[in-house]
């Protein structure tokens, strides 16, 4: 009888205690998952949110009601049965809230097979207008551990690549005729927050974050761009993956090998408890790299910590750390890469680099309709550049090496308030809604530039001979930018909408230090006297820049859009205060202005084809670039004149099984990204430059591939194209002897990749990048890592070992 009663009461408390709680997955009505939905049980008052893949976990009982709670779609209430206590994957189906989302065919139910899409007009405190895209990255194929660029940006047209990196440690891209150096023309972000050393003094971004943390890649270019700044390539945001809330504890690991001695681990833990969610990653990767003199250490550290003090409130600490020493290669003349692209000629040449940010987020729901972001953010970081900077054509002769140092130091606060408004009901099949913006940021920074001698040694010895007197230069960049920032977005039916914004920039730049000019002997080339020249400049400007576009349904989900924008870029300090002996500075370079006009055409055609069609016009006026100095032999960065860029972009995507079987599990699609560019000086201060090719512009650049899959199983082969280029506002063919301008020629490359997910924990990935073994190279550098012609990596191959485990 005791036995018996033992087994009855521990039932009991069995039933019991799986009454404590109900999970699940929350889907759409096509049987997507929807992540980050906010649940909670009126009762109590608990509440938690659905992870990145729909599923959840909340505290119940018998008959309490259940909320699922998230923009774009219906809120859902769910009265607990017993059924859903006694079922450990309830599925819960929101619907759609056809007013709000009316736009959102561009995120459509294909997204997550195409790894591409568009991104909704309002996404919590930002509005997407124009040329826009995101990249997906959960089911992305290709090296991931080193960030191959051809294969994560295969599917964003106009882009041209830079790829003298080939462990994905820096990244170089440029939009429709825009220069790839170090992703300048772009507004590059983390999370929101700015991560380029300075985003008006001197863009250039240092820091990449690893592709294996990422969620996805934002690419927001047209009208909507000005609230994030005033670059003419638009917004580069990268979104790294959010803490499962479904969890306490998740790790994942990654652990790659591939040719050249390459090596990389990534290692993850995450998860969620009651309203605290935490995240740390680190990833570390070495290789010896595909040329001789060319290795490399990395390692990237990131914490995020955070707190939901309300359930319409919640704020975040994120710190970000990288750092990297590389040993670089140098360039080579053009019959030197001719005969052996993997030799190099410089073996003391180093650079060396730090990056630290601090960011802080605070994220308010004001009500259904209003939302309040405010980030603050800062930087503490530092580059080195480390070698012998003579013209490749001259010997190194294990003298003393030039060093250039940067320190970077800066920080801001940017506040983002959206409400949206009903300015009419939908009382005879119209409406009129919409959303406004408004926003403020300060930003404050002092970049440090010094340039000297160092060591004569072959080692990485980042220390100057005479740091408190150095041979060339040594300046700092205190800058201050207060801007304001508004944009409505207005939807006239269920069809049609117009945005218009703008944004008012005060900016204030300084230069303060010396540098030294050296008379020499035409003969002997003894220095015969050495003047230290002062500078101390301060420029104050007051920059107004606006932007409108509209887009209009023409069908279900094919949309039209037109937008205008006007852009600007300053001067950074390497335009004007960086020596080096490959080229003059013009000493009245002035800030660069223009506009861009985009009209397209995009969407989803009967759910098996994506497609996007765009043409745009970009005026670039007083363009920098470099150019033969008149009268000299000599090289200059000066402003070239006025340019247009003008050009058609095309991309589309076709799963063929589904044109036939909208049910069938297998997937096979053809992708193929064309754009054709003309980009030219319509004036100039030199009549011998008018009608002249933008440099670095490919008018032609094709990337296509096909992929397979099958449940856990893909496989993916691309080909990517670039038409020759030219190096130099002057469109020199022939190759000067140093290398350092010259045509670029046209070049091919083919990359293969593949993949396995079993069932639970683990997959595996495996690809070769260069499948042909081609040997091209896409820069002429005029300084570090050359100067000359840097080649672009051979052919490689990887293999990864990926492995998740989640506590219950």
């Amino acid at each position: 009888m005791i036995r018996y009663s033992l087994i009855l009461l521990i039932g009991v408390v069995s039933l019991g205690l799986r009454a404590q709680s109900i999970s699940g997955t929350v889907q759409d009505e096509l049987s997507r998952t929807i992540p980050s939905v906010k649940i909670q049980n009126l009762r109590n008052k608990k509440y938690t949110r659905a992870d990145l893949d729909g599923k959840f976990k909340i505290a119940a009982q018998l008959n309490d009601r259940i909320l699922f709670i998230i923009n774009g779609y219906l809120t859902t209430e769910l009265v607990v049965s017993s059924l859903d206590l006694a079922t450990e994957n309830r599925r819960v189906t929101l619907k759609m809230n056809i007013q709000e989302i009316a736009e959102t065919n561009v995120i459509s139910k294909r997204l997550a097979d195409f790894d591409v899409g568009f991104l909704p007009p309002i996404k919590g405190v930002q509005i997407y207008t124009g040329t826009n895209a995101v990249i997906e990255l959960s089911k992305l194929n290709g090296a991931k551990s080193s960030a191959n660029p051809r294969e994560i940006f295969a599917k964003i047209p106009g882009l041209n690549i830079w790829e003298s990196d080939g462990s994905g440690i820096q990244l170089g891209i440029g939009g429709r005729g825009l220069s790839p150096n170090r992703a300048a023309n772009f507004n590059t972000r983390q999370n929101g927050y700015d991560i380029s050393a300075d985003a008006l003094g001197y863009p250039e971004s240092y820091y990449t974050p690893p592709l294996e943390a990422l969620k996805s890649i934002e690419i927001i270019r047209g009208s909507a761009s000005l609230q994030f700044g005033t670059q003419f390539g638009g917004l580069l945001n990268f979104i790294i993956r959010e803490a499962p809330t479904s969890t306490p504890f998740e790790l994942t690991t990654r652990n790659t090998i591939g040719l050249y001695n390459y090596s990389a681990t990534f290692n993850r833990i995450t998860g969620t408890q009651n309203r605290f969610f935490y995240q740390v990653y680190h990833q570390y990767k070495r290789g010896d790299g595909y040329r001789d003199n060319s290795k490399f250490n990395q390692q990237q550290l990131f914490t995020q910590l955070g707190y939901h003090l309300t359930d319409k409130a919640k704020i975040k600490l994120e710190y970000t750390h990288m750092d990297y020493l590389a040993k670089q290669a140098g360039g080579l003349t053009d019959l030197q890469f001719k005969e052996d692209p993997t030799q190099s000629v410089r073996d003391r040449n180093w650079f060396n680099v730090n990056w630290n940010i601090l960011a802080l987020h605070y994220d308010h729901e004001i009500g259904k309709k209003s939302q309040l972001n405010i980030r603050a953010f800062g930087m503490l970081s530092q580059r080195q550049s480390l070698g012998f900077l003579g013209k490749i054509t001259q010997a190194d002769h294990n003298g003393v090496r030039e060093m250039i140092a940067g320190k970077f130091q800066n920080a801001g606060v940017e506040a983002r308030y959206l409400k949206k408004y009903t300015l009419q009901k939908d009382t005879s099949k119209s409406s009129l809604k919409g959303a406004f913006l408004v926003g403020a940021r300060y930003y404050q920074g002092n970049s440090t530039a010094n340039q000297g001698l160092a060591s004569s040694g072959n080692d990485a010895n980042f220390n100057f001979q005479n740091e408190t007197d150095l041979e060339a230069s040594a300046f700092s960049y205190p800058s201050e930018n207060l801007a304001f920032f508004a944009e409505n977005i207005l939807f006239l039916g269920k069809k049609w909408k117009l945005n218009f914004g703008g944004r008012f920039e005060y900016i204030k730049s300084s230069s303060k230090g010396y540098y030294k000019e050296y008379v020499i002997h035409p003969l002997n080339q003894d220095t015969l006297a050495i003047f230290s020249i002062n500078d101390d400049n301060t420029t104050k400007r007051v920059v107004p820049l606006f932007g409108a576009g509209t887009a209009y349904k023409i069908a279900k989900r094919s949309t039209v859009y037109s937008n205008f924008t006007q852009n600007y870029r300053a001067i950074n300090f390497t335009d004007i205060r960086i020596n080096n002996p490959n080229i003059t500075i013009d000493s009245l370079i002035n800030d660069e202005h223009g506009y861009t006009i985009e009209t397209g055409f995009r969407g989803l055609l009967n759910n098996f084809i994506i497609y996007d069609l765009a043409g745009f016009y970009i005026f670039y006026g007083d363009k920098i670039g470099l150019a033969s100095k008149p009268g000299t032999i000599q090289k200059e960065r000066t402003n070239i004149g006025n340019a247009q860029n003008f050009g058609v972009e095309l991309f589309t995507e076709i799963d063929f099984l589904k044109a036939f079987n909208d049910s069938t599990e297998h997937f096979l699609s053809l992708f193929i990204n064309a754009a054709y560019i003309d980009a030219n000086y319509i004036t100039s201060k030199e009549a011998n430059y008018i009608g002249k090719k933008v440099e670095y512009v490919s008018s032609r650049i094709l990337k296509s591939g096909i992929k397979y899959r099958f449940k856990g199983m893909s496989f993916q082969i691309q080909g990517s194209y670039n038409s020759s280029q030219f190096s130099d506002a002057s469109n020199s063919i022939t190759p000067s002897g140093d290398a350092v301008i010259g045509l670029i020629p046209a070049y091919f490359v083919m990359d293969f990749s593949a993949r396995y997910a079993f069932k639970k924990h683990f997959q595996l990935e495996l690809g070769v990048t260069n499948l042909t073994n081609s040997s091209y190279f896409t820069r002429r550098a005029t300084g570090y890592p050359g100067p000359g012609i840097l080649p672009s990596d051979g052919i490689g191959g990887y293999l990864t070992l990926h492995y998740k485990f989640s506590a219950k």
